[in-house]
C-alpha cells in the first residue's frame, strides 16, 4: 500500500469497522478496518471473541484515527494489535449503550437514589468500585474521604495500591446499604 493510499484509508473515517474487546488475557484489542473488509473484520472478530462496530462519523470517528490499521492477512490475534488501556477506554465510552458509536446518547438519566445516599459513605464502610472500565467491579473499603472523592483500598488484594474514584461511582454493600 502506497502512501497516499494509506493516508486515504486514514483521512476517511467515515469508512471503518472498528473491532475492539478484550482479549484471553485481559489486554485490550482495538483495530479499525476499512468498510471493504466489513466481511473478513467480522470474521477475525468472531474469531477472536471481539466487538465489531461501524462507525460513520461524530466522536468515535475522531477516535478512530488513533487507533492501528487492523490486519487482515496476519494470523491470530495479530489481526487486532493490542492498544493502551487509556484509549481502549475511551473508545468503549464513546459508544452507547445501543452501540451506534459517535451517536449523542441524549440527556443523562437521572437517578432516583437522594444524596443522602452517598452522603453516608464514609471510611470503613464496604462497597463495589471499578478502578478502570476494564477492570471489573471489586469490593473494596472506603479508607478516606475528601469532599465527593472516596480514596479506597481492595479488600481481596491489600498489596494493591489505594485508588481515588468519585463517590457516585462506587455502591454501598451490605447492611450499610439499606
Amino acid at each position: 500500500m502506497s502512501q497516499k493510499s494509506v493516508a486515504k484509508a486514514k483521512a476517511d473515517a467515515s469508512a471503518k469497522v472498528v473491532v475492539f474487546g478484550l482479549d484471553s488475557n485481559w489486554r485490550p484489542r482495538a483495530a479499525w478496518f476499512p468498510q471493504t473488509q466489513t466481511d473478513q473484520a467480522r470474521a477475525a472478530a468472531n474469531q477472536l471473541h471481539l466487538n465489531v462496530i461501524e462507525v460513520a462519523n461524530g466522536r468515535a470517528a475522531d477516535l478512530v484515527g488513533k487507533l492501528p490499521a487492523g490486519q487482515i492477512h496476519a494470523a491470530g490475534p495479530a489481526m487486532v494489535p493490542p492498544v493502551r488501556e487509556d484509549l481502549y477506554e475511551k473508545v468503549v465510552a464513546t459508544i452507547n449503550p445501543h452501540g451506534e458509536a459517535g451517536q449523542d446518547p441524549g440527556e443523562p438519566i437521572g437517578t432516583d437514589f437522594p444524596s443522602s445516599y452517598w452522603d453516608a459513605i464514609k471510611p470503613g464502610h464496604l462497597v463495589l468500585a471499578q478502578e478502570s472500565l476494564i477492570g471489573g467491579w471489586y469490593e473494596a473499603v472506603v479508607v478516606g474521604r475528601t469532599g465527593n472523592k472516596v480514596t479506597l483500598r481492595s479488600r481481596d488484594y491489600p498489596g494493591y495500591p489505594n485508588f481515588t474514584v468519585p463517590v457516585t461511582a462506587v455502591a454501598l454493600v451490605g447492611p450499610a446499604a439499606s
